[in-house]
């Protein structure tokens, strides 16, 4: 059986340019497989989720670029090294890029590890945790040996280099990244054997100086330049050259070698591990994959005119580190294959890298290490909240948990671990800066928790629930100790909508239902809804409203339980929806002129029910408040409701939030504070679902649970109602003129007309 500390899922983020890249993910798949044998593995191609035709342009960018404009790869390479806003610019475009296209992919896996082995797909890993707030633990292992500014990021949780000289490397590309050192990652096949039962195996003369000349799977450079020079140093001496994938080049060394018998010419072969036990000593140009295999079986590596870039800077470092030589002039190749003794000393060297760690060492390290929580930039939904908040109207939800025993501050603060966020404060954001998330790992959530002794609960409600969150806090929860055990806890609404709000809150209770007890996680693709003309047009033609009762800073709060059958029941029997009923007994409730309610309206999927954050757009309903009579009332009711939805006015709420969110903080405030408030709408209600059956905490029973909605600027009433096992529970929030206690006993009298009126 698994336990906790266990992978279930894992996903690789790899990339077909070259076989380097897949080479490190195939060795990471195999080391994760001897750790975690029960844990599934996932594969992704960088290139191919990044769109169509994306991965063929790209390699033939890569190669022309090595085959025919070096100096053109070598500017590029050399500007991310030498302008750090360049570098800046070029991450954060391929960043984006990557990032949107693999939100919705790693959605579906739902990966407990991430192993990047390509630098665009870490690129877009970083993204995603930056402003997406992705917090599954990142690895990212480069299979450069020489790692530059794409390869390294601080948003990762673990960069692993190959080598300790790599280190300093990876630390300067990208100042307070976390920088390790893997074991040389190449297929579980590439370890060290025995050389003479390798060549016995291949054919190969047992006491004869053997050169493996392998510049990957595209076969760069002018190999046949190589073959010439290593057959000048050892004249008595065999050539094994492997072309991969390079027909051409094969071709041109058949044509210049003739029937030379001591040249061997391959192409693509799946013998490379056994060829490089039976060497004495490799000759590549790239220093990626092929030094990394060569490394794994222990044998020396010539750099022989090595390509631009990241060619040059790998065989430098690795040059280095002295497990390779670089060979740039003529003659230099055949003087170090002549030179056996540095060879045999290259060779102890390589020998010793490859005994000294295990790939799954740095799998361990990454699987044990808390994720990088970073400051995350927050959507649209989420910073409208932020936007429209002040000191008269602090846009807090909150939850009234009734509970059938006492509990201690332990159990409250472990509740709000379970939201994300409350570790942290918000940044509101300036011209130049969206408003985000500053996380706050040292924060003690227990900090967040007070006590009170026998005061009464609606008390407490009215005093706890009429002050804002303190300065810098994102929640606070209050204990209520006495013959009527409560807990209270109020959270920013840039935190999630109500659903976000009670799942996370949930999050390990006991309870049958896995569906709310479940941990919140964020949804790290943003789906946009399906947004119609009709709608758009639905929101335009709904103008402005009169002013209703006068708005004040007081705060009156009214609480009562439905019986949940009951509301039910009655709403099947008038072929209603319990939020269609709940509606038009607010309406009879409410003694006052014309009405119109803002509706928020849930655009989650099944996909999304666990996301934390706000996921919602909206629908306003002109309530029938002077219509005495209940069945009147609930048809006017139904066909308003039902018109706005059907017209896409929720989706098309949705699209203005986000339209005006791409605006810089200030011009978005000033929007925001323009559209949500008292003249376009008098009251807001919600209807939240929630768990039917019994939900514990502690060994507490909590018996009932309230939503607290915050008002809006100039709007009196608010309330939220929620299904909480055999109740519907209804929670007021008045503001000024308005009193929350009088409508919420109203509304449990209009339940008694509306039943009565059932057949």
């Amino acid at each position: 059986m698994l336990d906790s500390a266990t992978p279930r899922r894992i996903l690789i983020l790899s990339a077909d340019m070259g076989e380097g890249h897949n080479a490190t993910g195939r060795a990471l798949r195999a080391a994760a497989g001897r750790l975690w044998p029960d844990a599934s593995t996932h594969w992704l191609d960088t290139l191919d989720v990044m769109g169509r035709g994306v991965g063929p342009v790209f390699r033939r960018i890569y190669v022309t670029n090595v085959e025919k404009t070096p100096w053109l790869y070598e500017f590029f390479y050399d500007s991310v090294w030498r302008y750090r806003w360049f570098a800046r610019a070029s991450k954060r475009f391929v960043g984006e890029w990557a990032g949107r296209r693999l939100a919705a992919r790693i959605d579906q896996i739902q990966p407990d590890l991430i192993l990047s082995t390509y630098p665009l797909g870490t690129a877009g890993l970083d993204w995603l945790r930056r402003h997406r707030g992705l917090e599954t633990p990142i690895g990212a292992w480069v299979s450069d040996f020489a790692p530059h500014p794409f390869w390294v990021y601080q948003g990762i949780d673990l960069n692993l280099v190959m080598h300790e000289v790599a280190v300093p490397v990876a630390a300067r590309s990208a100042p307070g990244a976390t920088v390790a050192i893997s074991a040389p990652t190449a297929d579980e096949v590439f370890q060290p054997g025995d050389r003479g039962a390798a060549r016995a195996e291949l054919d190969l003369p047992h006491d004869t100086f053997i050169s493996l000349v392998a510049c990957g799977s595209l076969g760069f450079g002018r190999s046949e330049d190589t073959v010439r020079e290593l057959l000048d140093g050892t004249p008595d001496g065999v050539v094994v050259v492997v072309c991969g994938r390079n027909e051409r080049l094969r071709a041109r060394i058949r044509a210049a070698v003739g029937n030379d018998p001591r040249v061997r010419v391959l192409g693509w072969t799946d013998r490379m591990a056994a060829l490089m036990v039976a060497c004495d000593v490799v000759v590549t140009n790239a220093g990626g994959a092929t030094s990394l295999e060569a490394l794994a079986v222990g044998r020396p590596v010539l750099m022989h005119r090595p390509i631009a870039a990241h060619g040059r800077a790998n065989a430098k470092l690795m040059e280095d580190a002295g497990i390779a030589v670089v060979c740039q002039r003529e003659g230099e190749l055949a003087a170090a294959v002549r030179d056996l003794p540095r060879l045999a000393q290259m060779e102890r060297l390589a020998l010793k890298q490859a005994d000294e760690r295990l790939v799954e060492e740095g799998l361990q390290a990454l699987n044990s290490a808390r994720p990088e929580r970073l400051e995350r930039v927050l959507s649209a939904e989420d910073a409208l909240f932020v936007h429209i908040a002040s000191p008269r109207v602090p846009q807090h939800v909150g939850a009234i948990l009734e509970m059938s025993h006492e509990v201690d501050v332990a159990d409250v603060a472990g509740m709000l671990d379970g939201m994300h966020g409350v570790r942290g404060h918000v940044d509101p954001g300036t011209w130049w800066r969206r408003p985000r998330w500053v996380q706050d790992e040292s924060l003690d959530t227990k900090a967040l928790v007070s006590e009170v002794d026998g005061m009464p609960l609606q008390h407490a409600v009215d005093t706890f629930y009429a002050e804002p969150l303190p300065v810098g806090a994102t929640a606070a929860a209050l204990i209520v100790h006495g013959s009527s055990p409560a807990i209270l806890f109020k959270l920013d609404h840039a935190l999630g909508d109500g659903v976000a709000v009670l799942r996370g809150l949930l999050t390990g209770t006991d309870g049958k239902g896995r569906a709310w007890t479940n941990p919140v996680g964020h949804q790290i693709s943003h789906k946009l809804p399906r947004l119609r003309f009709s709608g758009l047009k639905a929101l335009a033609r709904a103008g402005s409203v009169p002013r209703g009762p006068k708005f004040g800073a007081t705060r009156r709060f009214g609480l009562a339980k439905l019986p949940g059958a009951e509301v039910r029941a009655t709403a099947r029997a008038l072929d209603a929806t319990p939020t269609e009923l709940l509606l038009a007994m607010f309406a009879l409730a409410y003694q006052g002129d014309q009405l119109r309610v803002m509706v928020p309206w849930s655009l989650r999927g099944t996909d999304t029910l666990r996301a934390a954050g706000n996921w919602t757009g909206a629908v306003s309903v002109d309530l029938p408040v002077r219509e005495t009579d209940p069945l009147r009332c609930l048809k006017l009711v139904q066909d308003a409701l039902r018109s706005g939805v059907e017209s896409g006015a929720p989706e098309a709420a949705n699209f203005v939030v986000r339209l005006i969110g791409l605006l810089p903080a200030p011009a978005h405030r000033l929007l925001a504070r323009l559209v949500y408030q008292s003249r376009w709408f008098g009251a807001i209600a919600s209807v939240i679902p929630g768990p039917r059956w019994k939900v514990s905490l502690g060994g507490s029973e909590i018996e009932a649970a309230y939503a607290v909605l915050p008002l809006a600027e100039g709007v009196p009433v608010a309330w939220g109602a929620l299904t909480w096992g055999r109740y519907v529970t209804v929670c007021v929030t008045g503001g000024g003129a308005a009193d929350g206690k009088p409508l919420a006993a109203r509304m449990v009298d209009a339940l008694r007309e509306f039943s009565g009126r059932t057949p």
